[in-house]
């Protein structure tokens, strides 16, 4: 399969009825956060389709979203299984806290493999989130959010998955549905090849057919 910037497809959502959560809240608007470097840029944005599960075949995931220009104290990451959703029991999975990078960009976090933490699991799904912490708040002031499941693909799927890298990798995995398998290759093949003209614009064309047109251009933060 031969990936061009011209033909990669975008990204084919699977709507699962799950609820807008993409867009930052929180306590205060950003006029009112005192460790946000510029109130009129784009907000913290988890980095994920909206009313979408957003599936992977990797068992231990890399999670993105946009980080505003910010000087925060600190930010936390956590990530739940969810046992029952109507009742509100959600069982933690990982969680982390980090002084995050003041410039404004997406970040990343891959789910570590070495600490010790369970691999997800086929046929549960996850809630993800962000937090940010200025230095003079106890509570978070900004918020953004996401969902994760693991699917097994068929053999016909895996293959191509395992037998492809790249920007090709990337157009199988958004043509299946496959979020985190597509921006995972994608984000890997652009630290390696930051300037690559096709990986650039497939980039931007990602994050247009999920509606991230105000970020689309955002550097890649290391």
């Amino acid at each position: 399969m031969a990936a061009s910037a011209e033909a990669f497809p975008g990204y084919k959502p699977t709507p699962r009825g799950i609820p807008n959560s993409r867009v930052s809240g929180g306590t205060r608007s950003p006029l009112g956060v005192s460790c946000i470097g510029d109130p009129q840029a784009p907000r913290l944005t988890s980095i994920f389709p909206e009313d979408d599960l957003g599936y992977t075949t990797d068992q231990y995931p890399a999670f993105q979203w946009y980080m505003p220009q910010n000087n925060a104290s600190h930010v936390e990451f956590n990530l739940y299984e969810v046992v029952n959703e109507d009742e509100g029991i959600f069982q933690p999975v990982y969680q982390t806290a980090f002084i995050p990078s003041a410039t404004a960009g997406i970040a990343t976090l891959q789910l570590p493999r070495t600490i010790g933490i369970e691999p997800l699991r086929a046929d549960h799904y996850y809630y993800w989130s962000v937090e940010v912490y200025c230095s003079d708040d106890t509570t978070a002031v900004m918020t953004a959010e996401g969902f994760v499941e693991l699917l097994i693909p068929d053999p016909t799927l895996a293959a191509a998955l395992a037998n492809s890298e790249g920007l090709e990798r990337a157009a199988i995995a958004a043509e299946n549905s496959l979020w985190f398998d597509t921006t995972r290759a994608l984000s890997e093949h652009l630290q390696n090849q930051p300037n690559e003209p096709q990986a650039m614009e497939s980039w931007q064309i990602l994050l247009e057919s999920i509606g991230l047109e105000n970020i689309a251009n955002a550097p890649l933060l290391p």
